[in-house]
This record gives structure tokens, sequence and C-alpha cells, in this order.
């Protein structure tokens, strides 16, 4: 047999080793290791953030636009282009290293933030009615006389006192019945699903009869998880963190991508289910709550992600004619989905539309009451995917346009997200070009969020720094436009004033991928609104959900184009509606039957093969669009300006 040869490998400065084979791959070798080495396209070469420094060995790698010449003698590969060779020591900067941890306060609160712009009659009109109880039963003891069977004893002590029937039992509680109601002294707390009419768990008769209960968003890019107390509905407590899938890439696309990889699918849901378990810790920690106590996790996520989540390949998701497995999980215990502190849980899930319209539409359009409305309402959920809604109480419509993540920062060079450092707003001073800017925290900046990019966007085409076509005007005598690596870029903060240590700017090509953004959200609404013999006319009310959604300059998306030029009082920024929706579906088997109605009542349009909807993307390649009578309030801007 061959032994093949190992190389070693040194990254620093984490100081962390790993031997690999030859011909490895580089960034694979430190994810290997543990290191969230920053890379949103994937592993592809195409994005540029996955830039190490070999300081000592050989490697093999292809040639990149994103190492200049100068680089390449000192060393610089894209590491996910660079096949090991020999022995190593690579030195990864800091600032290429994923922070996983969200911070603290980021993330508005669930009651009462959210609902800024939805009626509270939404929220307040809930009935707290949760489907999955806890009941103390005393059971019959059995005598020689008297001697059937113990589960046949437990049933009619429920029934006596539930009227349930018929009542189904898992294998393993079904294995801790006999000792558990002797040890009891035939007095038990049941956990019972009325919807199903299952028995998830059996504790002693001395337990307290709590019930709590997780509700999970999964997204793209942000896990949001509540503690919920079934019985009062208030949030106990609540934790969010970044999706540490986002080493494998940014999108959803290139996540299916990776899972069609050896063993891609087992680590994507390896890391999702790792941070899901560490969340639940920390949230059952703090509040001192016992594992037992949870009897449920209500799950919302786009089709790609419950995909992976519960370990079922999205490879054809994105495979032409685009199908997913399922848009309905089953009930699942969460043992079984390796959920392993809260093992007597059951894991639900809310149903999705189609593969570009998961669950966490149908968890927003619940939120936000959009079906029970009589007015036209547009509903906009601007996270990494992209999807809209339009309709009322008599139809609802849908789409998915795929702006991908650059308003999230992917494929923009010194794009971030809304992270401490990132520069959220933006301000050019007409004179002199000099932009103004304001960062998350009140520090240095380290680079542009997805609000400051708007901002940005908008500014430089007011100001005159780019034309309509998104180039930058060269002969303005604009001193903040310089030539870095081979193309123009416009800098917004020098190298003395970053937290970085270099300078933060944005060039053709970052402007070009928020441009082909913009234009697919924009798109997407006309086309949508088309489809049915609408026109932005007939909206009464925009809601925009998703993280990008809480601190956009309104005024500012419509100038590039992003959004249509109508009434601003119009618009309404909901941020999460996704857990909101599931956290409504913890508390109210009626909410949850009602979410599956939602998702059978969506009208779902396939964009990608829409020709009217491509004839638009390409009008909306210009700031603001092609057509300056989409947007009259702009054209006056201009002329003001």
């Amino acid at each position: 047999m061959i032994v093949q040869k190992q190389f070693s490998i040194k990254f620093l400065p984490s100081k962390k080793t790993i031997k690999v084979p030859k011909d490895y791959n580089l960034r694979q070798a430190a994810l290997d290791c543990g290191i969230d080495i920053e890379s949103s396209c994937g592993g592809v070469g195409t994005c540029g953030r996955c830039k190490v420094q070999v300081k000592n060995g050989h490697v093999q790698s292809k040639r990149s636009k994103f190492i200049t010449s100068d680089e390449k003698k000192r060393g610089y590969v894209l590491s996910c282009l660079a096949k090991v060779k020999s022995n190593l020591t690579v030195f990864i900067h800091e600032k290429k290293v994923k922070k996983a941890k969200i911070e603290e306060g980021q993330i508005e609160s669930v009651i009462g933030k959210i609902y800024s712009g939805i009626e509270k009659d939404v929220f307040a009109a809930v009935e707290i009615k949760p489907w999955i109880i806890k009941e103390r039963i005393k059971v019959e003891k059995p005598t020689l006389n008297y001697n059937i069977n113990d589960f046949y004893r437990l049933q009619k002590s429920i029934k006596n006192k539930l009227k349930i029937e018929n009542i189904a039992v898992p294998i393993k509680t079904l294995r801790k019945l006999p000792l558990l109601l002797r040890e009891s002294d035939w007095e038990v707390i049941i956990t019972l699903d009325k919807s199903t009419n299952t028995l998830i768990n059996i504790q002693r008769g001395s337990s307290e009869k709590k019930c709590f209960g997780f509700a999970l968003d999964i997204g793209t890019t942000t896990l949001v998880m509540r503690l919920v107390d079934l019985a009062t509905g208030e949030v106990v407590d609540s934790t969010s963190e970044y999706n540490p899938q986002i080493k494998f890439g940014e999108d959803i696309i290139n996540r299916i991508i990776y899972s069609i990889k050896k063993g891609g699918l087992n680590r994507l849901r390896e890391a999702v289910i790792d941070s899901v378990n560490g969340m639940i810790l920390r949230l059952l920690a703090n509040s001192k709550i016992n594992e037992e106590d949870v009897v449920a996790v209500m799950v919302a996520g786009n089709s790609t992600m419950m995909h992976i989540f519960y370990g079922i390949p999205p490879r054809f998701i994105r495979e032409e004619p685009y199908v997913t497995v399922t848009n309905k999980f089953i009930n699942t215990s969460a043992d079984e989905l390796d959920l392993k502190y809260v093992r007597n849980a059951v894991v639900y899930s809310i149903e999705g539309v189609t593969s570009y319209l998961g669950g966490d539409i149908t968890s927003g359009v619940l939120a936000t009451g959009i079906a029970n409305k009589k007015e036209l309402t547009l509903f906009l959920d601007l996270g990494t995917n992209g999807e809209l809604v339009v309709g009322n109480l008599e139809w609802i419509m849908g789409c998915s346009c795929s702006a991908g993540p650059a308003f999230e920062g992917g494929g923009v060079r010194c794009g971030v997200r809304a992270v401490e450092g990132a520069i959220e707003m933006v301000v050019i001073d007409q004179d002199t070009y000099k932009c103004f800017y304001e960062v998350i925290g009140s520090k240095k900046p380290v680079g542009i969020c997805g609000s400051g990019l708007i901002d940005l966007l908008g500014e430089m085409y007011l100001k005159g720094v780019i034309d309509r076509k998104g180039k930058f005007n060269e002969d303005i005598g604009n001193p903040y436009l310089k030539y870095l690596d081979n193309e123009f870029c416009y800098v917004l903060v020098d190298s003395e004033n970053s937290g970085t240590g270099e300078d933060i700017f944005i060039t053709e090509v970052d402007i070009n991928n928020l441009m082909r953004a913009k234009a697919a959200v924009y798109s997407g609404i006309k086309t949508l609104l088309e489809e049915v013999d609408l026109n932005l006319k007939n909206i009464e009310k925009i809601y925009i959900a998703g993280g990008l959604g809480k601190n956009i300059n309104v005024q500012n998306a419509i100038v590039i184009g992003m959004f249509p030029d109508i009434d601003i009082k119009k618009y309404y920024f909901l941020g999460n509606t996704s857990i909101m929706g599931a956290y409504l579906c913890l508390l109210s088997e009626d909410k949850f039957k009602y979410s599956e109605e939602i998702a059978n009542k969506i009208t779902y349009i396939e964009l990608s093969m829409n020709m009217k909807f491509m004839d638009r993307y390409i009008a909306g390649l210009f700031l603001p669009y092609t057509d300056l009578k989409d947007f009259p309030t702009v054209e006056s801007l201009l002329y003001s300006v």
C-alpha cells in the first residue's frame, strides 16, 4: 500500500498546525484547523477575500487579479486557489478571519421594536394557545385482578382528564414508562402534542409543569433564537450570531455548490447544528431553565438553510427546474437532529413555498398580517437572497430576485456586515468630494456595511463622482480618486484613519456589483406587479424586513433605483419578521396551522425565465434606471444639485 506524503502547515498568528497530503487546498486546510478564513465566494477565487501570505514553503497557485505583482513577490496567494507542495508557514491577517459572534445588542428585541410599522393588533390579537402541554396524570395502580398493561392505563387516565384518545408514543418515551411510573408512585407529568396526540415525554410527578420553547430563525447570514415561556408568551431571553456556514460561501448558491463536495453537506450541517446547540446552552444557562422543561423548537428559514439543517441534499434547488425535496419538514425529535441540550423537545418547521421562497417568508407574511388586510401591501425581505411578496387577504404572489450578498458586504472589496467599525452613513461634500461618515460603535472604520453602501452609491451619483453607468468621472478634479491595483477607486478613509491600517475604498467593480443587486430588486418589484396587472400606484404600504432594512436611508435607496420612487411615508421597516412569525407559531396552534394556509396561498413567479424581468434588469444597470420617468423625484434632485 502506498502511503501518501503528509506536509505540516503552521498558521500564524494563531500558531495552529495541521498535517495534510500533497496538493491539498490551502483554504480547506485552514478550515480543517478551525480557522474561519473569510471567503464570500465559497472558495472559487472570485472574491479575493481569502488572501494569505506564505512565509515559508511552496504552494502551487493559479493567477488572480486580486494579487498584485508586489504581493506575489512577498508570498501572497488566494488560499482557495493554492495547493500545498511542502511544509508551510502561513500568515493570515486578523481581518481575514471571521468574527462569528454578533455584538450584544445589535439585533433588536423581538417585542416592541420589531413592530415599528405594523399595527399592534397583529400581536395583541394573538391568543396564547400552545398545542404542546404538560399535565399531571394519576395512573391507576395495577393489581392481580387488574393487570392491564401500563400504557393502556396511562392512556385511560389521559382520556379521563383531557378527553383525548388514541395516544401515540415514541419508543424512547415508552422505554421510560415502567420504572418512572413505579418510582413516582403512579403519578407523572406528561408532555403531550395535542395536534398529533403524541406523548412526547414523561417526568416524575414531583416535577413542575413548566413549558418553554425556542423560536429559531436560520438565516443565510444570521442565526436568531428566542427562549419563550409558552404559558405567558414572555420572551425569557434571546441570542444571535452569524451563521458559521458563511466560511463555506456567503450566499445559498455557493453553499449548495459546497454541499455537493465530498463531506460538504455534513460540514455545512455540523457548523449550523454546533452553533444552534451553543445558543441553546447559553440561553438555558442564563435563565437557569431545565432542559426537560423545553418542549418545542419552532424553526423558520429559507429552503436551502432548512434542507441543510435537516441534512437533506439541497443540490436540485440550484439546478433547473429548481425543485426542493420538500417544502414542509415533518415534526422531528430534537435528539434525532442532534440538538443535544433539548433532546426531549419536538422540532417543528414553518412551511415554505418553493425553492427560493422559503418558510422565512411564510413566517414574515404571517407576522405582518398581510394575508388578513384589504389594503395592497408589498413585502420585501432584503436579506442575502432578496424575496418579494405582494398581496392582501384575497391573494398573494411572490418571487425571488436573487439580489446576492452585495449589500451585506459580499462582492465589495471593503464591504463588511453591520458590525462595530462599519461605516453605516455617508455624505459627500459637493465642492471637495471629501467623504464624511458615521461608524457603528464610534470606532475607527474597518469597512462599509449595506446602509453605508446605499448612501455611498447615492451620494457619488448625486455629487457627480460617478456617472449613470457607475463609471468614475475622472475629469472633475476629485483628489480622492486614486489608481490602485490596476483600477480607479474612490477613497473614503485613508490608511492612517482606518481601523485596518489600509485605505477603505470602492472600485468600479464594486459599484457594478451593487448596481446589479439594486437592479434585481427593482426589476423584481416591477415584474411582480405587472404579472397581476398592477403598478406602483396601487401599492398602499411597503414593508421592509431583513437585517439590511432597519438602517437604510430610503431616499438614497430611491436615488440609486433600488426602491420605487413613491411617497416615503409608505415605507415601514420591520426588522426580523421571520423570528417573529416563528414566535407566534410557537405560542398558537391556530397561527401554526394558518402559516400552512399562507404557504399554500402564495403563488410563486419564476423570474429566471421571465424575459420582461431580464429586460428591466438590463434597464436597471443605470442610475437610477434607464427611463428617468420612473424616478421623477431623483430627476428633480439632479437638477437641483
